[in-house]
């Protein structure tokens, strides 16, 4: 129940909770009129016990002692139907109904329940003057009144749940309907649009005051991102200048002669480092751009078949027939894109290829177009990445857990790339990663 919809749950839990508190006060109504109708019949079997006393005394024609006896005439007609014994002033019997047979009903005075000729009754005995009256009262009808309930409910229940189930459906719905608006409306904020605020609901109650907050804790997060943005862009743009500055005066004390061998080698390591915190610039330039959605794309219609073999002869040069490099695409594929910025992803994917495949491996290149888009993959042989590495793979200065200093790099790479697909409409993602095969696809707009 916890993947269920919250309407489905009000539904279920209405429809619960009414057949518990259905069943819990029939249960209690049924013991209140159980006891209620006990309480009637004894005080119908005292009555009972008096009138026929009384008519004994009174009537014309009864017998004067009590000791002789008596008939069944002398017991009324809206009486003969009662299990009923009379007995005389020592004991002695005076009248057995015939219903009882050859039961007997004797007992202490007071009111009692007991099984007659395999029926279920009620027998009071009561002494009243020099007659002791035992009468008793079948209780079936009494005892299938629960029977009669229990069967109700059981025929019942089933369309009551169902109709409580459907209010509740309904009532959840109307509950949730709000929320469900709430989280339609901030599905729609994103990087793209920060500005955008939930709509406040006309009604001033919970799900306000939490769209009032929600709001509060968006402009918050605008506020720091932009501020981020801005840091980063400005930081990155204020150390082009510098950095230049510090490579354009090695590069002189390099082509100078006033150095020797050591300075020399000294100075070249630091170029080294240098060249390496320059392209780690442009890189952070190029995403503070991206993240403000400021990158200025020079779209043209070209062929990414071209860029791929371009990318694909330097790994073939730089592997010395290390690997195993193999193509499937058929030229022309036209894309409408930003060609500089289309280079960095193809030759990103192809670089970290040759990077990650062991010696002897082998690397797929395939671009298809498909579906009104050009999907580019790039497939080399290798190790599974870790669960870790799969999830994070695209993060920002992440590298994965088995990368060496053979293959340095700021960790940033796929992140450029991915983030460069999306600006043109496109995607990057991790399609595989089996032990067998590694893969990412590219996908593009097709261009035409």
């Amino acid at each position: 129940m916890r993947r269920w919809p919250l309407r489905i749950k009000v539904g279920v839990y209405a429809a619960v909770l009414t057949a518990v508190t259905f069943i819990a006060a029939s249960g209690a109504l049924l013991v209140v009129i159980h006891f209620r109708q006990l309480g009637e019949l004894d005080d119908e079997l005292r009555g009972d016990a008096t009138e026929i006393v009384r008519d004994l005394q009174n009537f014309r024609g009864a017998p004067v002692n009590p000791r002789h006896p008596l008939s069944g005439k002398y017991i009324r007609a809206d009486l003969q139907d009662r299990q009923l014994m009379l007995t005389g002033p020592e004991g002695q019997m005076l009248y057995q109904s015939p219903n009882l047979g050859e039961t007997s009903i004797e007992g202490p005075p007071g009111i009692r329940e007991m099984m007659i000729n395999g029926h279920h009754s009620r027998v009071g005995s009561f002494r009243i003057g020099d007659f002791t009256v035992h009468v008793g009262i079948d209780l079936s009808e009494i005892d299938r009144l629960p029977r009669d309930v229990m069967i109700a409910l059981l025929l019942t229940m089933p369309l009551i749940a169902l109709m409580v189930f459907a209010g509740g459906l309904w009532l959840g719905q109307k509950a949730v309907a709000p929320v469900a608006r709430l989280s339609e409306a901030a599905e729609r904020i994103s990087v793209e649009n920060l500005g955008e605020r939930l709509p406040l609901p006309d009604a001033n109650d919970e799900i306000a005051r939490l769209t009032v907050v929600l709001n509060d804790a968006f402009a918050r997060l605008q506020r720091s991102y932009e501020a981020t943005a801005r840091f980063s862009a400005d930081a990155s743009h204020q150390l082009k200048t510098p950095v230049a500055v510090l490579r354009s005066g090695l590069e002189t004390m390099l082509d100078g002669d006033h150095i020797d061998a050591v300075g020399r080698e000294e100075v070249d390591n630091l170029l080294r480092h240098l060249r390496r915190l320059t392209g780690l610039i442009e890189d952070l330039l190029l995403l503070a751009r991206t993240d403000a959605r400021k990158l200025l794309l020079q779209t043209e219609p070209f062929d990414l078949c071209e860029l791929v073999e371009l990318a694909l002869d330097d790994l073939t040069t730089l592997m010395d027939d290390r690997l195993t490099i193999e193509q499937d695409f058929k030229r022309p594929l036209t894309v409408c894109a930003d060609r500089r910025h289309v280079t960095m992803i193809v030759q990103n994917l192809i670089e970290n290829a040759g990077k990650y495949t062991p010696d002897g491996g082998r690397i797929c290149a395939v671009a298809r177009e498909l579906n009104g888009e050009i999907v580019f993959s790039v497939a080399n042989t290798g190790p599974a990445l870790s669960e870790a590495d799969r999830e994070g793979i695209f993060e920002r200065f992440r590298r994965g857990s088995h990368v060496g200093e053979a293959q340095r790099g700021h960790g940033l790479g796929l992140n450029i790339a991915r983030e460069l697909a999306r600006a043109h409409g496109g995607d990057l993602k991790l399609a595989r990663s089996d032990g067998e095969w590694n893969e990412f696809v590219m996908t593009l707009p097709a261009g035409r």
